[in-house]
Order: structure tokens, then sequence, then C-alpha cells
């Protein structure tokens, strides 16, 4: 929503399509195009699903009529934020159209054959994920980093980790985060650790209690929020000493957004080098990396080293709205231009 807004604002005719009521922005009344550029049209589909493949593929039947009729020649560029990228069908009997994937996660049940295009043009979110998903398709694939809105720099500057008193987890409750070794090294170092995420569209149930349990058996230094609103997660954040993540080897971090924003309110994160967090943090900068949840124990206490203004500056530098949009703009516009090096 960020890009297409920030693309409109510069002129460019964008449609965004989208799942019934997630292109509603935080303040409300954007649905319908209310409040926004007459260049800037909404679509809306399906309700949100999490029936993966079954709930795409009606996504893209919906849009599929209008995706054929306005971009089959090649005059736009399609950017598919999906997970199984429906719109390559399309691309199979109009050879001219722009697609541009950006892939947000794993792969192993992509179906779509990418490989029959001539330019697939898969984007990753990190280097590793980019690296990640090549070997696993058997083609190029370029990473644009996530980016977010900064939050305004006076709701950052009476809060720091200096005054922060515990550990915040802000990841969904999954197996593949690792939310037991950050509770575990939380106690193991005698910190206080909050545990929020969504625990309602996760896979397994089982795993959320479990983490519930674990919480409920530290004698008061973990407590478990599960999934919260916006206000009361930035708020979280604001009154941490650091955000930590334990991500499992056995899975790769696409990004790592909670690192963002953590750091864009003056906050250092601790985590394990895994996918993009190794693109996000850099030692004694912005957070501390290690390999392993008992080496990142080591850093707990030299979250002071970095300071409010380097954690939040790393943001401002590389991971910011304005400059996704840029990155995604020169790629749209290199597409478009048919130049040589646009095409992969």
């Amino acid at each position: 929503m960020w890009v297409s807004k920030n693309v409109a604002s510069k002129g460019h005719d964008v449609t965004l399509i989208s799942a019934r009521g997630s292109s509603v922005g935080e303040g409300g009344g954007e649905r319908g195009g209310v409040g926004l550029p007459s260049n800037f049209n909404i679509i809306e589909t399906i309700e949100p699903s999490w029936e993966g493949t079954v709930a795409e593929e009606a996504h893209y039947l919906m849009y599929k009529e209008l995706l054929e009729k306005e971009y089959g020649s090649g005059n736009g560029i399609v950017w598919d934020n999906t997970w199984h990228c429906f719109s390559y069908l399309s691309a199979k009997k109009f050879p001219n159209m722009k697609i541009i994937h950006t892939n947000h996660g794993t792969i192993e049940w992509q179906k779509v054959p990418v490989k029959q295009l001539p330019f697939p043009r898969y984007i990753g979110l990190s280097r590793l994920h980019a690296k990640y998903m090549s070997s696993i398709l058997k083609i190029p694939v370029r990473y644009v980093h996530h980016g977010i809105p900064l939050p305004p720099i006076e709701e950052t500057n009476n809060y720091n980790h200096k005054n922060g008193d515990y550990l915040l987890s802000i990841n969904r409750i999954v197996k593949e985060k690792g939310i037991e070794d950050s509770i575990e090294l939380a106690v193991r170092t005698r910190n206080t650790i909050k545990i929020a995420g969504d625990d309602i569209h996760v896979p397994d149930l089982s795993y959320v209690q479990m983490i519930r349990e674990k919480c409920q058996n530290t004698s008061g230094l973990a407590q478990y929020f599960g999934l919260v609103d916006n206000k009361t997660k930035t708020e979280l954040i604001k009154k941490c000493k650091a955000v930590i993540a334990c991500p499992k080897p056995s899975w790769i971090e696409a990004f790592g957004l909670y690192a963002v924003e953590a750091n864009a309110y003056g906050k250092p994160v601790l985590a394990l080098a895994n996918g993009g967090l190794n693109d996000i943090i850099v030692n004694q900068t912005n957070g501390f990396l290690a390999k392993t949840p008992r080496e990142l124990q080591e850093y707990v206490e030299k979250v002071y080293e970095c300071s409010p203004e380097s954690c939040r500056g790393r943001v401002e530098k590389l991971f910011t709205d304005k400059i996704m949009t840029k990155n995604y703009l020169h790629i749209f516009e290199g597409v478009m231009g048919d130049e040589p090096t646009f095409r992969w």
C-alpha cells in the first residue's frame, strides 16, 4: 500500500487490487479511494483468507479479465505480491505482459511454472532470500528491501533502551520463529520478556499453547500478549530494552520487518543471523547478530552500546518507504524501457 500510494503521488496511474478491507489504512477512510488521488484506483476482491492456493486462485479469477485487457499488451507494469503469482498464467497467453513478482517467504509450494516465461522477474526481500529463491527455482532472482514510513522523530525522543526494562518478541507465534528460544534466553539472563504476535492465523495451535505454558512457568519473567493492535505494538516497542528474535536455522527469515520497526523507534535488535536480518543489523550499530541463542545472550547487556540515534539512522538510510518506492520505480522504468539489464 505504501509503495502504491507513493508511486501515485509521483504522477503514475496506479490500480491496487487487494483482498477486502486490506487496503484500508490504520487511520481508516481509504477504501474505495476516499482521500486518495484520482490516479489511484482500488479494487477489492475476496474476503481475506488463509486457504492458500484456493483463495489466491479465486482472487486472481476476479481480476483476470482486467489484467489481460489493460496490461496484456505490455502498456504498464503488473507488480504481483501474492504467494503463487497466478498472473503468470495470463502472461503465458499474453507474452508482452510485463510482470514483476515479489515473493515474501518460502516457495516450496510454488505451483506456477515460471520457467516457461522468458523473463519471470522474481524479486526477494534480501540478499540471502534472493539467493535461496534462485537455488530453488533455478532462475536469476533480484532483491529489494522492505521499507516503512518513519514515525515522527518526536515519538522516539522520550523512549530509548536505556530506560527500557524488558526484551520484546513481536513475531508471529509459529515454530519457525523460535519463540521458545527467546524466552529461554531471557530466563537464563534474568531479563523480563514480553511475547506479542499473531497467535490466531497460525498452522499449529498446539505450539501457541506450548508458548503460553512456557511463559506461565517462568515465575513472572515472561508475559504473554498474543495478537495485539498496532497501537499496543508500538507502545510495547517504545518501552522495551531491545527486540529479540531467534528464527530457526532450518527456515529462512525473508526480511525481518519487526527489526526495522524496532530500529525506527531507536530500539536495538538482538537476533540470530538468519536471512534478511543480516542485511538489517550491524553489530554495535543497531543491534547484535549471533549464530546461536547461547552466543546471543552474551550481547544482552551490550545493547546500550547501540544509541537510539544510530538505530534510527540505519532505517533512515536504507529502509524507509520512500527508499523502497525509489528502488521499485527504478525497476519499473527499466522494464518499461525494455533495457537489457532488466531482462531477468
